[in-house]
């Protein structure tokens, strides 16, 4: 479909701008610079790797339940990496975590076994339950003392509005969230956009970064969305 001139507005977008300036010009920073990003839903370490392709010397604080993803984490050996082995959500604790034979589909919550958009995989899927320690956003900001967070990043399937609650009382040192929102039937807890903006009262939308459509369903499984704290953008 061809609107206005979308079209031809996009194609100057990905002429101008790839992930590196994005990301330099979303933290103000530069790929020498040192920020603070916290990858919460690490997995294996995809994302360290492609924020430390732009920002080199950045600290990454790296939170992963599954023991044996974060052994991948581990192999990286970066000693600006901090690594805990911890779910993150609104409360410190334990709690059993599902371990899917899809590995970046584990998470705190269970499959549905009903779910219509999940292309069969639901019906069939097998997993393990661990027990996983679980603490807040809050805790870790206070307990390493951590005066601003440039860049906190949330993958946690189907957990987000439950890991934005668990820092609720340090979102003022935060920047800036990309965190992918779950919409699909998949897990029987299910995010929205609506609960997200309550929790994080005072970030605006900045971005739809990415959408994953879904071939069966024609709706959107998840998508990635960037919000900005307006305080740092006045």
């Amino acid at each position: 479909m061809q609107c206005g001139e979308f079209d031809k507005r996009n194609k100057e977008f990905y002429k101008k701008f790839n992930h590196r300036t994005f990301f330099e010009n979303l933290l103000n920073l530069k790929t020498y610079d040192e920020p603070i990003i916290f990858d919460v839903g690490a997995h294996k370490g995809e994302s360290i790797i492609f924020f430390r392709e732009i920002f080199q010397n950045a600290q990454i604080y790296c939170f992963e339940p599954n023991p044996d993803s974060l052994k991948q984490v581990k192999k990286m050996n970066n000693s600006n990496d901090k690594i805990f082995n911890v779910a993150l959500s609104n409360y410190n604790g334990k709690a059993d975590f599902n371990i899917q034979d899809i590995s970046h589909l584990s998470s705190l919550h269970q499959v549905n076994k009903q779910s219509k958009s999940s292309l069969g995989y639901a019906e069939k899927e097998k997993h393990k339950v661990i027990t996983v320690d679980v603490m807040t956003g809050d805790k870790i900001i206070k307990d390493n003392n951590i005066k601003v967070v440039d860049l906190l990043k949330i993958d946690v399937q189907s957990n987000e509005v439950q890991t934005l609650e668990g820092f609720k009382n340090s979102l003022m040192v935060i920047k800036n969230i990309i965190v992918e929102v779950s919409f699909y039937d998949f897990y029987k807890n299910k995010s929205s956009i609506f609960e997200i903006e309550k929790v994080i009262d005072g970030f605006e939308l900045y971005d739809i970064f990415e959408i994953s459509k879904n071939p069966k369903t024609q709706g959107t499984d998840w998508a990635t969305l960037i919000y900005r704290n307006s305080k740092f953008n006045a």
